[in-house]
């Protein structure tokens, strides 16, 4: 048998590079196809030689354009900080790559790194225009876009997927109401409390997370009835600064951002008038939390990916579980804790990155989450800080989704093809 190589890029070696890298060692084993982690860059040179070092990498570059140039990358991993999103993607479409992994968020106001200032509706306009600037370059290029939200791929969405596909066939399967949470103590990326490079704070980066499912199980839902993506069409949400407005005794266990939002509710509703409503907050003095709950016609489905009880661990002294991360941010192991074992995979990263190698080794296959989701995305997200702006007010953002962009066939999902995590009798 010929030995088919994919050859993977990776652009950032902070957390997200990091756990990007270790992924492609845990995806499910394919016969006569091995992966290269063919190149690296960060903003700084010797970290991306360090990283090299540490995950194997076969070469460390200076540059994004030169890295592409040189490694030809079947899969171009853009995980770095969310200011270089927008101009990554739009050199990997450019430069032909098969599959670009976007992380979340897709872009940031393109004001920000210009050091302009303009109202929530204003950046709103110009960062769909900016966003669709980069999905034309992607598409001109023929390149296949995962947009790589993870809360996507978590085995949980693909059971309630795989529940909608048996519902279907008993005529039902609406989904009503879906809620969920992405919250932890404050970001430690530097980055994360500065505009310019972040784009926003929880709400912008940790409310996306629950949101991406809540848009996706609508877009499946009628794509399996005959009729075609559900989509968002208004958005009420609230951004607040709690930590920064509060005593210094307050501190001790979170990050108080000084700059961005520490809390953000953002209210969904689509066109058949069905809710969503997610939170992303960095008030999560025990860790991550990363929970989705659905109510639909036929069942409620709660998504309980960190913390999960399924281990319990009670450690009288912390310090016997020496360096070991028994979940995500937890800050001290001592005590009663819930172990989350193989979080990479029980967050939906190997699930993720297994649809981009799937994407790269098969043609006629797209990502489960691609530029709709990516689009629908930004839309609601940038419209609820024009929202918080107004007191929470309903903002209608159907100009960018049902009127809006037109996405092609193999720019939408499969609903058939995200994968089943269930037995059958």
């Amino acid at each position: 048998m010929t030995q088919k190589t994919i050859r993977i890029a990776i652009s950032g070696t902070g957390f997200a590079g990091d756990y990007t890298a270790s992924t492609y060692s845990m995806i499910p084993h394919k016969n006569g196809v091995h992966i290269e982690l063919a190149g690296v860059i960060s903003g700084r040179r010797e970290n991306a030689e360090k990283f090299a070092v540490r995950h194997n990498v076969t070469n460390a570059f200076d540059s994004h354009e030169e890295m592409l140039k040189s490694v030809q990358p079947d899969i171009d991993n853009i995980c770095c900080a969310n200011f270089a999103h927008g101009p990554y993607a739009t050199e990997a479409g450019q430069a032909g790559v098969p599959v670009i992994v976007l992380e979340k968020p897709p872009v940031i106001w393109p004001g920000y790194p210009e050091g302009r200032t303009a109202d929530a509706a204003t950046r709103k306009e110009e960062s769909m225009d900016y966003l669709a600037t980069v999905l034309d370059a992607v598409r001109a290029g023929k390149s296949k876009l995962l947009y790589a939200e993870d809360f996507i791929y978590v085995d949980g969405v693909k059971g309630i997927v795989e529940l909608l596909i048996e519902a279907q066939k008993q005529n039902k399967g609406k989904v009503l109401y879906q809620s969920g949470v992405c919250a932890h103590q404050g970001s430690h990326a530097p980055a994360y409390d500065t505009p310019s490079k972040s784009g926003g704070g929880a709400l912008f980066n940790k409310a996306c997370h629950p949101l991406g499912p809540a848009l996706y199980l609508k877009q499946v839902e009628g794509i399996l009835n005959g009729t075609g993506p559900i989509r968002p069409v208004q958005v009420s949400a609230a951004a607040l600064q709690i930590l920064k407005h509060q005593p210094e005794t307050s501190h001790e266990f979170f990050r108080p951002m000084q700059n961005v939002d520490d809390f953000g509710r953002i209210t969904v509703m689509f066109e058949d008038r069905t809710i969503a409503e997610v939170h992303g907050h960095d008030l999560s003095i025990s860790g991550i939390r990363n929970e989705f709950s659905v109510i639909t016609d036929f069942a409620e489905y709660d998504v309980r990916m960190n913390p999960n009880n399924e281990n319990e661990l009670f450690l009288p002294e912390g310090t016997a579980a020496g360096n070991i991360l028994l979940r995500e941010k937890l800050s001290t192991p001592q005590g009663t804790s819930f172990p989350r074992p193989n979080q990479t995979y029980s967050h939906g990263y190997v699930n993720e990155m297994n649809d981009a190698v799937d994407c790269a080794l098969e043609s006629d296959r797209s990502p489960q989450s691609g530029p709709m989701m990516a689009w629908d995305t930004m839309a609601v997200l940038m419209a609820s800080y024009e929202s918080a702006d107004a007191d929470g007010r309903f903002v209608d953002i159907s100009e960018y989704t049902v009127r809006g962009r037109q996405f092609t066939e193999n720019e939408i999902p499969d609903p058939h093809r995200l994968g089943k995590v269930f037995q059958r009798q």
